[in-house]
């Protein structure tokens, strides 16, 4: 199957689950991941914010910064089709809704950059991810580009619901994958 009929096919799926069933899987996973020696010895965490469907991240924001530890979230720029990281303090009141492509992001007042490089964990949105740890974004090339800066001693930890994971993703030289997918 190309890239675009399976982000099609788990994007509706997606779309499809009920709230209740998403939040219930979502903790299963965040759970999971808190239990992970990757998270345990990582200070400064990268976490995307979770929207259209995707794994709730909420709780592992929250979460990481009770356990201590710094919290940076992925900000989106249009003009030249990047991310860079950006440390909040408190995602109640640092997140907006009101992102590129409706994404939450920090609100200008509330973004510190952080360097890859000062990153220890980065974990990873994405559509579907095989077995091999391939990643299927949504199209536009943001994270690829993001995960290509980062040193190669970061874990990368993609979070996903079982029926995103496929047996075989179809893969571009530009493709970045994760080191570890977590699911429900």
């Amino acid at each position: 199957m190309t890239k675009q009929v399976v982000r099609r096919q788990i994007l509706r799926r997606l779309r499809q689950q009920p709230q209740e069933r998403r939040l219930a899987k979502s903790r299963v996973i965040t759970r999971r991941l808190r239990r992970l020696s990757l998270y345990r010895k990582a200070r400064v965490v990268m976490c995307y914010a979770a929207f259209d469907g995707e794994v709730e991240t909420g709780w592992i924001l929250a979460q990481a910064l009770a356990d201590g530890k710094r919290v940076v979230v992925p900000v989106v720029r249009t003009a030249d089709k990047r991310i860079f990281a950006a440390e909040i303090l408190d995602p109640e009141r640092d997140l907006k809704t009101a992102g590129p492509f409706g994404i939450p992001q920090p609100k200008r007042s509330a973004r510190q950059q952080i360097p890859p490089k000062k990153l220890d964990l980065v974990i990873v949105p994405g559509i579907a991810f095989d077995k091999h740890g391939r990643r299927l974004g949504r199209g536009g090339g943001y994270f690829d580009r993001f995960l290509s800066r980062l040193p190669a001693s970061v874990p990368c930890v993609g979070l996903a619901f079982r029926f995103q994971v496929v047996k075989h993703l179809p893969v571009e030289s530009h493709d970045r994958g994760v080191s570890r997918v977590m699911t429900d």
